[in-house]
């Protein structure tokens, strides 16, 4: 932490509890945890990434409207920007891993009751948004929840590792999980929607497996709005995490327009000319680029400094975004892709690192809220103004304004993200 961000700490009304660590210690804490942990996490996330792909799939066969097909992509990211507040504060009441099993049932009851749907052959717009609209309710929980409870099984010497162990998972799952998911579209809904039962039941027989409690230790319990505003002033006092929480929110934004819309361009009768699996092919290039990242990243720390893991993201998602404007070749598009892709965990392994180290344990669930309000929850946006400017300009436009105010974070990078205040 920097000497400007020591003077503006936050001042809170509570006590917090930081857990003593043993000097020295560099090892997991409970390796059975962190690795059920980790299974929980990585079935979930498959479950997350494959319906969303097929999702986007389904609402594209049913209209080629690019506002109603960005629908899908809005109702799974506008839960993070109306809940995920109070779902920090909830985190920081309540044993995580309960809550982790409450958001884990409610998802299986929810994709149940969509396999049942499918299989009787009733699949409309209303369905897939209302479907998008759960799991994107039971991501805004889960964000912070995973991200509460790794420090409580994770030395803080190890929360580099352990981040770069989940995101790796997390891009090796989304390699599967988007070429998968374009398989299961094309053969049936019901298939699509089984899978995603199935590995939502995996995740909750990991967290049942997942011993001890995760209670946080705090000696004040305040309403609850009162300790969301907690979690957005301690987040808001801290000026690089305040600054690279925005910097996330404008690009995720335009992220998530870029994949709304990329369906209707790369899938035919979009001039890429793609099939469904096709698509799904083409989405790994992320993935692929994202297990390279991960790799890369303590590389990229030690070699350049933390700070460029910020920076580098920016690069590579701005050329991301602006291939599909430039041409409609799918390998060109890939390449970008995989580029982009390789950006992502620096950015993410950094910030989560960050937070882990700096929050303590009693706030860790609303620290990390706050942040995810302002890097997903700012990002609910993208898939409307993304469909909308499509609609209105064109496809590639609406590409072309992603690319550029993306590279425009580069000045708020270069004015405050400087390697002290990574630090």
């Amino acid at each position: 932490m920097t000497q400007q961000d020591q003077h503006h700490q936050p001042v809170s009304h509570e006590s917090y509890y930081v857990p003593s660590l043993k000097p020295g210690r560099d090892t997991l804490k409970d390796w059975h945890g962190f690795s059920t942990l980790w299974i929980a996490s990585g079935s979930s996330y498959f479950a997350y990434w494959s319906m969303q792909l097929a999702l986007s799939l389904f609402a594209n066969y049913l209209t080629r409207s690019p506002l109603l097909v960005a629908g899908v992509t809005f109702a799974l990211t506008v839960p993070s920007f109306a809940f995920s507040l109070f779902a920090g504060a909830i985190v920081d009441r309540y044993d995580r891993r309960r809550l982790l099993l409450a958001i884990t049932t409610l998802r299986l009851i929810a994709l149940g009751v969509a396999t049942l749907l499918a299989w009787s052959g009733y699949i409309t717009l209303p369905l897939l948004y209302a479907i998008a609209l759960i799991l994107g309710i039971t991501q805004a929980i889960k964000e912070p929840a995973l991200a509460a409870t790794l420090p409580m099984v994770v030395a803080v010497k190890q929360l580099d590792r352990a981040n770069a162990w989940l995101v790796g998972a997390q891009n090796v799952i989304e390699l599967l999980a988007f070429p998968l998911g374009g398989v299961f579209a094309s053969i049936s809904a019901t298939l699509t929607m089984g899978v995603g039962e199935g590995c939502t039941i995996v995740t909750l027989v990991a967290l049942l497996l997942l011993r001890g409690t995760f209670y946080p230790l705090r000696k004040v319990k305040r309403h609850i709005v009162m300790e969301v505003i907690d979690g957005l002033r301690f987040l808001w006092n801290w000026h690089v995490l305040r600054t690279i929480g925005l910097m996330a929110g404008l690009i995720n934004a335009c992220w998530s327009a870029y994949l709304a819309i990329l369906v209707l361009y790369a899938v035919a009768p979009g001039p890429v000319g793609l099939t469904a699996p096709g698509y799904g092919v083409l989405l790994m290039g992320s993935s692929v680029g994202g297990i390279i990242g991960v790799f890369l990243a303590s590389v990229v720390q030690r070699r350049l400094g933390k700070r460029w893991a910020i920076g580098l993201n920016i690069i590579g998602n701005a050329v991301m975004f602006a291939a599909p404007a430039l041409t409609t070749n799918a390998w060109i598009i890939g390449i970008a892709a995989v580029l982009g892709g390789m950006a992502g965990p620096l950015w993410t392994i950094a910030a989560a690192s960050l937070l882990g180290r700096m929050v303590p344990t009693a706030i860790q669930g609303r620290a990390n809220a706050a942040y995810r309000f302002l890097s997903n929850g700012l990002a609910a946006a993208g898939p409307l103004l993304g469909g909308l400017i499509a609609q209105v300009c064109g496809l590639q436009v609406a590409f072309i304004v992603c690319a550029s105010l993306t590279i425009l974070m580069l000045l708020p990078f270069f004015r405050v993200v400087t390697e002290e205040a990574m630090n």
